[in-house]
Protein backbone atom coordinates (compact mmCIF):
# COMPACT_ATOMS: atom_id res chain seq x y z
CA UNK A 1 0.00 0.00 0.00
CA UNK A 2 1.07 3.59 -0.58
CA UNK A 3 1.70 5.98 2.30
CA UNK A 4 -1.74 7.53 1.96
CA UNK A 5 -3.43 4.12 1.74
CA UNK A 6 -1.70 3.12 4.99
CA UNK A 7 -2.88 6.34 6.65
CA UNK A 8 -6.49 5.88 5.57
CA UNK A 9 -6.34 2.25 6.70
CA UNK A 10 -5.24 3.30 10.21
CA UNK A 11 -7.96 5.95 10.40
CA UNK A 12 -10.53 3.24 9.62
CA UNK A 13 -8.95 0.72 12.01
CA UNK A 14 -9.04 3.13 14.96
CA UNK A 15 -12.74 3.76 14.46
CA UNK A 16 -13.42 0.02 14.23
CA UNK A 17 -11.25 -1.16 17.11
CA UNK A 18 -11.58 1.77 19.56
CA UNK A 19 -8.07 1.52 21.10
CA UNK A 20 -7.79 2.31 24.80
CA UNK A 21 -5.17 5.04 25.20
CA UNK A 22 -3.67 5.71 28.63
CA UNK A 23 -2.56 9.31 29.19
CA UNK A 24 0.03 10.63 31.66
CA UNK A 25 0.08 14.19 30.42
CA UNK A 26 0.21 17.87 31.31
CA UNK A 27 -2.83 19.62 32.73
CA UNK A 28 -2.67 22.51 30.23
CA UNK A 29 -3.86 20.43 27.27
CA UNK A 30 -5.46 17.37 28.88
CA UNK A 31 -8.98 18.12 27.66
CA UNK A 32 -7.94 18.63 24.04
CA UNK A 33 -5.84 15.47 23.96
CA UNK A 34 -8.51 13.20 25.36
CA UNK A 35 -11.29 14.77 23.29
CA UNK A 36 -9.43 14.45 20.02
CA UNK A 37 -8.59 10.83 20.81
CA UNK A 38 -12.32 10.15 20.96
CA UNK A 39 -12.91 12.00 17.65
CA UNK A 40 -10.73 9.44 15.86
CA UNK A 41 -12.15 6.35 17.53
CA UNK A 42 -9.95 6.02 20.60
CA UNK A 43 -11.05 5.71 24.21
CA UNK A 44 -8.97 7.76 26.68
CA UNK A 45 -8.11 6.96 30.29
CA UNK A 46 -5.98 9.20 32.53
CA UNK A 47 -3.89 8.53 35.61
CA UNK A 48 -0.92 10.09 37.42
CA UNK A 49 -0.39 7.93 40.50
CA UNK A 50 2.55 5.47 40.32
CA UNK A 51 0.55 2.52 41.67
CA UNK A 52 -2.59 3.20 39.66
CA UNK A 53 -0.62 3.94 36.49
CA UNK A 54 0.95 0.47 36.41
CA UNK A 55 -2.33 -1.22 37.32
CA UNK A 56 -4.24 0.57 34.56
CA UNK A 57 -1.76 -0.74 31.99
CA UNK A 58 -2.05 -4.30 33.24
CA UNK A 59 -5.70 -4.66 34.26
CA UNK A 60 -7.45 -2.26 31.90
CA UNK A 61 -5.56 -3.79 28.96
CA UNK A 62 -4.59 -0.50 27.35
CA UNK A 63 -3.47 -0.42 23.74
CA UNK A 64 -1.06 2.53 23.95
CA UNK A 65 0.47 4.98 26.44
CA UNK A 66 1.11 8.68 25.90
CA UNK A 67 3.66 10.46 28.12
CA UNK A 68 3.82 14.26 27.98
CA UNK A 69 6.15 16.11 30.37
CA UNK A 70 4.80 19.60 29.78
CA UNK A 71 3.99 20.15 33.47
CA UNK A 72 6.22 17.43 34.82
CA UNK A 73 6.52 16.56 38.51
CA UNK A 74 8.60 13.96 40.33
CA UNK A 75 5.41 12.02 41.13
CA UNK A 76 4.42 12.03 37.48
CA UNK A 77 7.83 10.81 36.34
CA UNK A 78 7.61 7.92 38.80
CA UNK A 79 4.13 7.12 37.48
CA UNK A 80 5.45 7.15 33.91
CA UNK A 81 8.30 4.83 34.83
CA UNK A 82 6.02 2.35 36.61
CA UNK A 83 3.44 2.38 33.81
CA UNK A 84 6.20 2.25 31.22
CA UNK A 85 7.87 -0.77 32.77
CA UNK A 86 4.60 -2.67 32.67
CA UNK A 87 3.97 -1.55 29.08
CA UNK A 88 7.49 -2.58 28.05
CA UNK A 89 6.89 -5.99 29.63
CA UNK A 90 3.57 -6.38 27.79
CA UNK A 91 4.82 -4.94 24.46
CA UNK A 92 2.44 -1.99 24.57
CA UNK A 93 3.60 1.09 22.61
CA UNK A 94 4.75 4.17 24.50
CA UNK A 95 4.62 7.59 22.85
CA UNK A 96 6.92 10.13 24.51
CA UNK A 97 6.43 13.88 24.05
CA UNK A 98 9.55 15.42 25.68
CA UNK A 99 8.13 18.95 26.01
CA UNK A 100 10.86 21.56 26.59
CA UNK A 101 13.48 18.83 26.84
CA UNK A 102 16.80 20.25 27.97
CA UNK A 103 15.21 23.32 29.59
CA UNK A 104 16.13 22.14 33.09
CA UNK A 105 18.37 19.41 34.56
CA UNK A 106 15.27 17.70 36.00
CA UNK A 107 13.57 17.45 32.63
CA UNK A 108 16.76 16.22 30.98
CA UNK A 109 17.33 13.58 33.65
CA UNK A 110 13.69 12.46 33.54
CA UNK A 111 13.73 12.00 29.78
CA UNK A 112 17.08 10.22 29.87
CA UNK A 113 15.69 7.84 32.50
CA UNK A 114 12.66 7.03 30.36
CA UNK A 115 14.74 6.46 27.24
CA UNK A 116 17.17 4.21 29.07
CA UNK A 117 14.72 2.22 31.22
CA UNK A 118 11.72 1.87 28.91
CA UNK A 119 11.04 0.73 25.36
CA UNK A 120 9.81 3.91 23.74
CA UNK A 121 7.99 3.34 20.44
CA UNK A 122 7.62 6.94 19.23
CA UNK A 123 9.33 10.16 20.26
CA UNK A 124 7.32 13.17 19.11
CA UNK A 125 8.82 16.65 19.42
CA UNK A 126 10.19 19.72 17.70
CA UNK A 127 13.80 19.86 16.53
CA UNK A 128 15.09 21.39 19.76
CA UNK A 129 13.49 18.54 21.71
CA UNK A 130 14.86 15.95 19.31
CA UNK A 131 18.36 17.37 19.69
CA UNK A 132 18.00 17.53 23.48
CA UNK A 133 17.11 13.82 23.54
CA UNK A 134 20.37 13.22 21.68
CA UNK A 135 22.30 15.34 24.18
CA UNK A 136 22.98 18.06 21.59
CA UNK A 137 22.95 21.72 22.68
CA UNK A 138 19.84 23.58 21.51
CA UNK A 139 18.49 27.09 21.13
CA UNK A 140 14.95 26.45 22.32
CA UNK A 141 12.79 29.02 24.08
CA UNK A 142 10.23 27.44 26.40
CA UNK A 143 8.23 24.95 24.35
CA UNK A 144 9.30 26.52 21.05
CA UNK A 145 12.23 25.58 18.86
CA UNK A 146 14.48 28.20 17.30
CA UNK A 147 16.54 25.62 15.43
CA UNK A 148 17.54 25.72 11.77
CA UNK A 149 15.54 22.83 10.27
CA UNK A 150 17.47 22.54 6.99
CA UNK A 151 19.36 19.47 8.28
CA UNK A 152 16.60 18.14 10.51
CA UNK A 153 16.69 14.66 8.96
CA UNK A 154 20.14 13.84 10.33
CA UNK A 155 19.04 14.44 13.92
CA UNK A 156 15.75 12.61 13.47
CA UNK A 157 17.46 9.57 11.94
CA UNK A 158 20.22 9.60 14.57
CA UNK A 159 17.70 9.59 17.42
CA UNK A 160 15.60 6.88 15.78
CA UNK A 161 18.67 4.67 15.41
CA UNK A 162 19.98 5.37 18.90
CA UNK A 163 16.81 4.21 20.63
CA UNK A 164 15.45 1.88 17.94
CA UNK A 165 12.21 3.81 17.71
CA UNK A 166 10.24 6.10 15.44
CA UNK A 167 10.90 9.83 15.70
CA UNK A 168 8.28 12.34 14.57
CA UNK A 169 9.71 15.86 14.39
CA UNK A 170 7.19 18.64 13.96
CA UNK A 171 8.23 21.91 12.38
CA UNK A 172 7.83 24.08 9.31
CA UNK A 173 7.99 20.74 7.51
CA UNK A 174 7.56 17.59 9.58
CA UNK A 175 10.13 14.79 9.44
CA UNK A 176 9.41 11.20 10.41
CA UNK A 177 11.83 8.27 10.49
CA UNK A 178 12.31 4.82 11.95
CA UNK A 179 16.03 5.03 11.18
CA UNK A 180 15.60 3.50 7.73
CA UNK A 181 12.48 5.02 6.21
CA UNK A 182 12.31 8.82 6.13
CA UNK A 183 9.56 11.16 4.98
CA UNK A 184 8.91 14.88 5.02
CA UNK A 185 5.31 16.00 5.43
CA UNK A 186 4.60 19.35 3.86
CA UNK A 187 1.11 19.92 5.20
CA UNK A 188 0.48 22.53 7.87
CA UNK A 189 -0.36 26.12 8.69
CA UNK A 190 1.58 29.07 10.07
CA UNK A 191 -1.32 29.49 12.51
CA UNK A 192 -0.83 26.13 14.23
CA UNK A 193 2.06 27.29 16.50
CA UNK A 194 -0.21 30.09 17.77
CA UNK A 195 -2.61 27.53 19.25
CA UNK A 196 -1.15 26.12 22.45
CA UNK A 197 -1.39 22.35 22.50
CA UNK A 198 -1.37 21.45 18.82
CA UNK A 199 1.96 19.65 19.25
CA UNK A 200 0.67 17.82 22.32
CA UNK A 201 -2.45 16.86 20.39
CA UNK A 202 -0.31 15.23 17.71
CA UNK A 203 1.08 12.99 20.44
CA UNK A 204 -2.46 11.93 21.34
CA UNK A 205 -3.25 11.17 17.71
CA UNK A 206 -0.06 9.14 17.35
CA UNK A 207 -1.01 7.21 20.49
CA UNK A 208 -4.47 6.48 19.13
CA UNK A 209 -3.18 5.05 15.86
CA UNK A 210 -0.30 3.23 17.56
CA UNK A 211 -2.98 1.28 19.42
CA UNK A 212 -4.07 -0.43 16.19
CA UNK A 213 -0.76 -1.22 14.46
CA UNK A 214 2.77 -2.40 15.13
CA UNK A 215 4.21 -0.23 12.36
CA UNK A 216 4.69 2.95 14.34
CA UNK A 217 6.24 4.72 11.35
CA UNK A 218 2.74 4.90 9.92
CA UNK A 219 0.93 5.66 13.18
CA UNK A 220 3.31 8.61 13.62
CA UNK A 221 2.78 9.71 10.02
CA UNK A 222 -1.00 9.51 10.43
CA UNK A 223 -1.08 11.61 13.59
CA UNK A 224 1.22 14.26 12.17
CA UNK A 225 -0.47 14.63 8.81
CA UNK A 226 -3.96 14.86 10.31
CA UNK A 227 -2.98 17.93 12.32
CA UNK A 228 -1.30 19.55 9.33
CA UNK A 229 -4.31 19.03 7.08
CA UNK A 230 -6.78 20.18 9.75
CA UNK A 231 -4.68 23.32 10.16
CA UNK A 232 -4.88 24.03 6.45
CA UNK A 233 -8.65 23.58 6.37
CA UNK A 234 -9.10 25.79 9.43
CA UNK A 235 -7.13 28.50 7.61
CA UNK A 236 -9.83 28.65 4.96
CA UNK A 237 -12.56 29.16 7.57
CA UNK A 238 -11.14 32.26 9.28
CA UNK A 239 -12.85 35.49 8.27
CA UNK A 240 -11.22 38.91 8.12
CA UNK A 241 -10.93 40.38 11.61
CA UNK A 242 -11.04 37.02 13.39
CA UNK A 243 -8.09 35.98 15.55
CA UNK A 244 -6.33 32.90 16.85
CA UNK A 245 -9.04 32.04 19.36
CA UNK A 246 -11.54 31.69 16.53
CA UNK A 247 -8.95 29.77 14.51
CA UNK A 248 -8.62 27.32 17.39
CA UNK A 249 -12.36 26.64 17.33
CA UNK A 250 -12.26 26.05 13.58
CA UNK A 251 -9.30 23.71 14.07
CA UNK A 252 -10.99 21.62 16.75
CA UNK A 253 -14.24 21.46 14.77
CA UNK A 254 -12.31 20.38 11.70
CA UNK A 255 -10.53 17.63 13.63
CA UNK A 256 -13.86 16.36 14.97
CA UNK A 257 -15.26 15.76 11.47
CA UNK A 258 -12.14 15.30 9.33
CA UNK A 259 -12.92 12.84 6.54
CA UNK A 260 -10.76 10.22 4.88
CA UNK A 261 -11.43 11.98 1.58
CA UNK A 262 -10.02 15.29 2.84
CA UNK A 263 -6.88 13.56 4.06
CA UNK A 264 -6.42 11.69 0.78
CA UNK A 265 -6.97 14.86 -1.26
CA UNK A 266 -4.60 17.09 0.70
CA UNK A 267 -1.79 14.77 1.86
CA UNK A 268 1.64 16.04 0.81
CA UNK A 269 4.26 13.41 1.67
CA UNK A 270 7.79 13.32 0.24
CA UNK A 271 10.12 10.33 0.63
CA UNK A 272 13.71 11.10 1.59
CA UNK A 273 16.54 8.69 0.73
CA UNK A 274 18.02 7.66 4.07
CA UNK A 275 21.40 6.82 2.54
CA UNK A 276 21.80 10.42 1.48
CA UNK A 277 21.51 11.74 5.04
CA UNK A 278 24.82 12.36 6.81
CA UNK A 279 24.40 11.18 10.40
Amino acid sequence: MSHIDQIIHLMDEAKKKNPLVDFLINYVTANELTSITSYFGGTPVMTDDPIDAAEVVEYAKVDALVFNIGTVTNKQVNAMIEAGKKATELDIPIILDPVAAGATPFRSASIRRMLEELKISVIKGNLAEVKACLGVETTSKGVDSNEDESEAEKYVVALAKKYNCVVAMTGIEDVISDGTRVVRIKNGSKNLPKVIGTGCTIGALVGTFSGVTKDYFYSAMTGVIIMGIAGEIADTMVEKGEGYYTYKHHLLDTLSILSNEAVRERANIVDVAAEEIAV
